[in-house]
């Protein structure tokens, strides 16, 4: 990273700090949603199938593959801690004691109900904390809403809208892909540029033909970018979780490279999980129950218990990206993609009342740099994570905050799940 950059680097984290602490006078918060990312966990794929991928080694996980590592729990303890200095800044929270002030819940995988414990030991100091779930081997509504049967989905429109999206020619889609296909070809092949040449009995991201494909997930692609997603998530992951690539013999990986191969994973998301009938059919339910939860005197399908103050709900980046897609969310973080979600990221709802009595939501995402999570860096209130206000189009207003009145927030919901 250049030192011209790392100067920006520090400057929006320090305005970030700045402005998430700027309370005006007479205005109270008054109840929080953190929409959070699992942690760092293992690959998915076993280090054999992903060595099938490229010229090096991969660095072996010492968890089965997709659960929590060791890593990981400690960097969503520091996500936790920070939270908790943070509320009780805004008077949010007690110091300690403050037992019954935040709620869990989590989806039904190791992965996110460990999130939630690590988070909850340092947001909760002191208290003991419980993570609700629907139970292991069943489906939770809110984060699977058509495997639930609460929802029925369309899987013709569902690739129809997506192809829409891509001009109806996934192919030449890809094809404008063309550089970032090479930057990660040579990454991957270790070689100064791609297309690197043959290499026989290897997987190529160029073999990987674009199209649809048949999988669990109301849309699954095939090509480069669905190639892309699966390894560059496992590089992220084996990154931030401390492996040391340099010594299996991989060049040129940095925090820049793997900045700039994120480009296709990227991609391959906003088309398969932001297209808005993916986004309303996946996210629905999970919208609506945020809104109930987000409401001063609660309401049906509310998360967690009516006196909990901040409620945090441990999902998958996909969560995050459907909801995203539905409300027409964006952000960007410095050292990531746009709109990318990492480990342990988090869209955050903050209801607060102003005082002139008005009640507005403002949105904001947050999570660890790729250098906080790669050293587990400790986070204070003078060094916080990565924070960059939300606007909610058709609701936020032209405030430092984006400050979105709760009523017209409420129809925003309503107007995306009806559209």
């Amino acid at each position: 990273m250049t030192p011209l950059l790392r100067a920006a680097l520090a400057a929006f984290v320090l305005l970030s700090a700045g402005s998430a602490r700027a309370a005006a006078p007479g205005e109270r918060l008054e109840k929080v949603v953190i929409l959070s990312r699992h942690g760092v966990r293992a690959a998915m794929s076993s280090p054999e199938r992903l060595e099938e991928a490229s010229a090096r080694p991969w660095p072996r996980f010492s968890v089965p593959p997709g659960h929590l590592t060791a890593r990981g729990e400690a960097l969503a303890s520091l996500m936790g801690g920070y939270f908790h200095d943070h509320y009780v800044a805004e008077g949010l929270l007690e110091r300690r004691g403050d037992c019954g002030a935040a709620s869990y819940w989590a989806n039904v995988t190791q992965r996110t109900i460990a999130t939630a414990q690590a988070v909850g030991r340092t947001l909760s100091p002191g208290c003991a904390v419980a993570v609700g779930t629907v139970g292991e081997g069943r489906v939770d509504p809110m984060f699977e809403p058509v495997k639930a049967g609460v929802v029925v989905a369309d899987p013709a429109l569902a690739r129809a809208a997506v192809a829409g999206r891509a001009g109806g020619d996934l192919a030449a889609w890809s094809a404008s892909h063309r550089d970032a296909i090479e930057r990660l070809d040579a990454l991957l092949m270790q070689c100064p540029a791609g297309p690197c040449p043959p290499s026989p009995g290897k997987r190529r991201i160029f073999d990987a033909k674009p199209g649809f494909a048949e999988g669990e997930e109301l849309v699954s692609l095939s090509g480069p970018e669905a190639f892309a997603s699966g390894v560059t998530e496992s590089l992220l992951m084996a990154w931030a979780d401390g492996q040391d690539f340099a010594g299996q013999g991989w060049r040129g990986f940095d925090e820049d490279a793997l900045t700039r191969v994120f480009a296709l994973h990227q991609a391959e998301f906003d088309l398969r999980l932001r297209t808005p009938y993916v986004a309303k059919t996946l996210g629905g339910p999970l919208a609506r129950r945020i809104l109930a939860t987000l409401e001063p005197e609660g309401s049906d399908g509310m998360i967690g218990p009516a006196g909990a103050r901040i409620v945090f709900v441990a999902g998958h980046d996909g969560t995050l990206a459907v909801l995203g897609g539905l409300l027409r969310l964006e952000w960007a973080l410095p050292g990531y993609q746009p709109n990318q979600i990492g480990p342990g990221g988090a869209l955050v709802f903050e209801r607060w009342r102003r005082a002139d009595g008005v009640r507005v939501i403002r949105a904001r995402f947050t999570g660890q740099s790729l250098r906080q999570l790669r050293e587990a860096a400790p986070l204070t209130q003078a060094t916080p994570p990565l924070s960059a206000p939300v606007f909610i189009p058709g609701c936020s207003t032209a405030t430092p905050a984006f400050d979105c009145p709760l009523d017209r927030f409420e129809a925003v919901v309503s107007q995306a799940l009806a559209s």
